[in-house]
């Protein structure tokens, strides 16, 4: 067997890069000399500064940062070790395009979990290992050495290096290969972020274990499988034996701190801490706060509080999207109590269409449709959505689960209009304006809603243009060339993210396709006074 395949690295690279081919090319690809390298080969260590960070939910991470001379030679290298390394699909960590929140989804659902954590992950990345993995790839050794030696620091990855993520990566290339082959044959699915594994199944995983499935909760190292710690001690890695948990259907699942069981989510005592934190800031002041955090929670002195509280709702905001209500509701209580260092609201129209759009359920008739909340008017639908009820329904299907009522303020069948009164906090929900111009035929325009919305549909956007503006009854309508099927009615056109028009009626069993004109609903608002 060659060394390569040793590695179980075939078919996962290019050619090696030129400037990788010789000392001498690497040297003038550097901009260095032979002397400045020997320097840095001696001195290295004093090159680096080392300082702890906070971690998101305890303890603190030393990070061994390389200066700015050094760094730039990294980043050098890394350029080229890029393109030698092809990531294989499990591998979420300090990947483009990939993050926590994507190693997360990976396992949305799956009813089994084993959340599994390598002890000293950057330091058991030997320089040693570091060469011989690039020896692999068939650099000539002693370009193999030097790179290794300008990667490494105190015989060993550093973590901070702008390289170290990746050749960490390339490291563990076999370490996947394996785990992905063990996972399949347990029928289960492997993902791994940095030194987070995680293995899920959609049935009772019994291959990983020794002796039976364990109870939810911790584990120690020697209940799982022995095929399973014989991958990870034959990849140079030890288990960390205060990090192993198993999580069945009945318990919390989670994923590199992103709850996984219904949608992505985080967890609710994390909110809950964070709530409480601005809470203090509030009763006791901000002065007394940032005592409390220095002595009490992890905090070090010079460390601003709002900072700490900033990088929280970050996270929060990460998960879940900056337009969920708890994400709102947390950025508008710390704006109340840093207002010298406001967080930044700022939407996009497609992100506060997506949140002003809500699902209506008519128990009276059976029927569904949507509605849309307007500014300074109030939660607007289609009568025949609400027909003979009082009180209706109505969610977001983000949270689909999160229902609340809704009563029927009033209605016109003439015009197919109706206006509802909600509590809803102000934080659910954003607001669609009114378009002051009239739309003209030809303009293209947008409509909106949840056509037989079932659970884990999204908002519904149809294109076309307006093709006639008839007027029926003394109703002034806007026909659209898109096709409204059952379940849009009551939802917005838009033209510019503006409304023109109340989704009226359409479909294949019409023929036409009807919105009621907005001038209709001030005309009616007007008339009711």
């Amino acid at each position: 067997m060659s060394e390569l395949a040793a590695f179980g690295l075939v078919g996962s690279r290019g050619p090696v890069p030129p400037e990788l081919a010789s000392e001498d090319a690497l040297l003038a690809y550097l901009g260095t000399s032979s002397a400045e390298l020997r320097k840095i080969w001696f001195y290295r260590s004093r090159m680096y500064h080392r300082f702890d960070i906070a971690k998101r939910r305890h303890g603190s991470r030393v990070i061994t940062a390389p200066d700015n001379r050094l760094k730039m030679i990294q980043r050098k290298l890394l350029a080229l070790l890029e393109q030698l390394y092809r990531p294989r699909r499990p591998v979420h960590g300090f990947v483009e395009d990939r993050s926590v929140l994507s190693n997360a989804k990976t396992h949305l659902k799956r009813r089994y979990l084993l959340n599994l954590d390598l002890k000293d992950f950057f330091p058991s990345i030997t320089e040693a290992r570091v060469a011989g993995v690039l020896r692999s790839f068939k650099m000539p050794g002693r370009v193999a050495d030097m790179v290794a030696r300008l990667t490494c620091v105190d015989g060993h990855l550093p973590q901070g290096a702008p390289t170290s993520p990746l050749l960490s990566n390339m490291i563990c290339f076999r370490l996947d290969k394996r785990l992905m082959a063990f996972s399949r044959d347990a029928r289960c699915l492997y993902t791994r972020y940095a030194d987070d594994i995680t293995i899920s199944g959609v049935q009772p995983p019994t291959l990983l274990f020794e002796g039976g499935i364990p109870a939810a909760g911790r584990l120690a190292p020697a209940q799982l499988a022995e095929g399973l710690r014989r991958i990870i001690e034959g990849n140079g890695f030890a288990l960390h034996p205060e990090k192993l948990h198993y999580a069945d259907r009945n318990s919390r699942r989670t994923v590199t701190g992103v709850k996984i069981n219904e949608f992505p989510n985080v967890d609710r005592r994390y909110v809950r801490d964070l709530r409480a934190a601005l809470h203090r800031v509030v009763t006791v002041g901000a002065e007394e706060a940032q005592k409390s955090f220095e002595e009490k929670h992890g905090g070090r002195p010079g460390v601003p509080l709002a900072s700490h509280l900033r990088g929280r709702i970050a996270w929060v905001t990460f998960v879940k999207g900056r337009t969920d209500p708890v994400v709102r509701a947390l950025t508008t209580r710390y704006n109340a109590c840093f207002p010298d260092r406001p967080l930044k609201v700022e939407l996009s129209a497609v992100q506060k269409r997506e949140r002003s759009v809500w699902v209506v359920d008519n128990d009276e008739t059976i029927e569904q449709g949507s509605a849309f909340f307007v500014e300074r008017v109030g939660l607007v639908t289609a009568a025949h959505c609400v027909r003979d009820a009082t009180d209706v329904e109505i969610y977001h299907p983000s949270k689909a689960s999160n229902k609340f009522t809704a009563r029927v303020l009033r209605t016109s069948e003439a015009y197919d209009l109706a206006l509802l009164e909600h509590d809803l906090p102000v934080t659910e929900f954003f607001e669609l304006g009114l378009r002051s111009e009239p739309v003209a035929q030809g303009d293209h325009v947008s409509a909106v809603g949840y056509p037989g919305y079932g659970p884990g549909d999204g908002l519904n956007i149809r294109t076309g243009t307006v093709s006639s503006l008839p007027v029926r009854h003394g109703v002034s309508l806007v026909e659209v060339t898109q096709t409204l099927t059952p379940g849009m009615s009551g939802g917005p056109v838009l033209l510019n993210d503006e409304v023109v028009g109340i989704v009226h009626k359409g479909g294949p069993g019409e023929g036409r396709n009807f919105a009621v004109d907005v001038r209709m609903l001030r005309k009616w608002l007007d008339e009711e006074g």
